[in-house]
């Protein structure tokens, strides 16, 4: 105990003495920490809008699209599923608003609320007569609003109302749920697309009826279902094991799919957390460098009251890994606080990025990093010592 007690006086007092050095090392530990935290914690961030559209919307956790209704019919009865929605109709179409014609995947729905897959209304209201509930990613992209005149498939329709789902990821990202099929992304300019396949399509919504007139003499509908599961976690289970030449989607595809922006910035943030870690253990070696006089002359003091060159290693180490501690416990403060101020939420979904939960793993993996700085930038000085 006596000479844990002297190895921490010393450190402290070092401390207190080299003020600069000490604050050098902890910027350059902070710098990796924070940033690896972010790296770690960014896509529970940005996921965070998309759980809150889920639980808003009575979101899926399964969905699945085929070209008749009676192959939906067996799925609603399935083992483990506990409520579904649907089969409602879907059929490809144009939406021409604000001078712009996009590709749509228009869906009927009932006017009535849903047990399962209930879009949020936040402006105007629910599929009605004549009306048209557009994806509010797709509206903001469209720069149109509650009241607005569209036309659908040649059809004039009014916005009655701008809606967000968790059966699908926001505009220009979307679960393709027609026949005709989908292709997301920018196209070549030399490239065409087969005829009647849809590019980055956005979804809206009408009433079975409106929907069945707008289709009237053209391709017939595909079918989707929304189901609830008892366990969500064994989603993808199901939709492998029940899916059958069906189109399916998982509420975990879809969370994906919503962050994904997140999750090429959380690749980067991972790289530059490796990289600054680095540069840490090599700047810190330089520091590290300079006191080699210093720690020599102290070996020779401390030999002189029975002190050893372990002491000393003791000491330098000890400095360091007080001054690491530190640095991880504020990064992973910094880290989490700053994570929600790098996401941008869609408008087509509900809330902001929240601050993430650090997990003990997280923690864990951090401060392992911060330590494995000091130990790393101090080992070879601490030997010679």
């Amino acid at each position: 105990m006596g000479r844990i007690l002297l190895v921490t006086r010393l450190a402290l007092r070092d401390l207190r003495r080299r003020r600069t050095e000490a604050a050098l090392l902890l910027l350059a530990i902070l710098a990796a920490t924070t940033t690896l935290t972010l790296g770690l914690v960014l896509r529970d961030a940005a996921g965070h809008p998309y759980e809150t559209t889920r639980a808003a919307t009575k979101g899926p956790d399964v969905v699945v699209s085929a070209g008749q209704a009676a192959r939906l019919a067996d799925l609603v009865t399935a083992p483990g599923v506990t409520g579904h929605s649907g089969p409602y109709p879907v059929v490809a179409g144009k939406l021409e608003a604000s001078g712009r014609t996009s590709d749509v995947q228009v869906e009927g729905r009932d006017a009535t609320a849903a047990a399962v897959d209930q879009p949020k209304v936040t402006r105007g209201g629910w599929v009605g007569d004549g009306g048209v509930v557009i994806e509010a990613a797709f509206a903001d992209s469209l720069h149109v609003g509650v009241g607005d005149p569209v036309t659908l498939g040649g059809r004039s329709f009014k916005v009655a109302g701008i809606a967000v789902t968790a059966a699908m990821p926001p505009y220009p990202g979307s679960s393709c749920i027609v026949l005709a099929g989908c292709v997301n992304g920018a196209i070549p300019d030399d490239r065409a697309l087969p005829a009647g396949l849809l590019h980055n399509p956005g979804l809206v919504w009408l009433t079975q009826a409106d929907l069945r007139d707008l289709a009237s003499g053209k391709s017939p509908p595909a079918y989707v279902v929304n189901l609830k599961l008892a366990d969500p976690s064994q989603a993808q289970i199901f939709a492998d094991g029940n899916g059958g030449g069906m189109t399916t989607q998982t509420w975990e595809n879809i969370l994906a799919d919503a962050t994904e922006l997140a999750r090429d910035s959380q690749i980067l943030l991972l790289i530059g957390a490796w990289l600054l870690g680095l540069l840490a253990v090599a700047s810190l070696s330089v520091l590290v460098g300079g006191r080699m006089a210093d720690q020599h002359r102290r070996v020779g003091l401390l030999k002189a009251v029975g002190g050893t060159p372990g002491l000393v290693a003791a000491v330098l180490l000890a400095e360091y890994l007080l001054v690491a501690v530190v640095a991880a416990a504020a990064g992973l403060t910094i880290g989490a606080l700053t994570a929600p101020l790098l996401t941008e939420s869609s408008a087509g979904l509900v809330g902001g990025a929240g601050t993430p939960a650090l997990t003990w793993p997280t923690v864990a993996l951090v401060t392992g990093v911060a330590l494995g700085v000091a130990v790393v930038a101090t080992a070879v000085p601490a030997v010679r010592g």
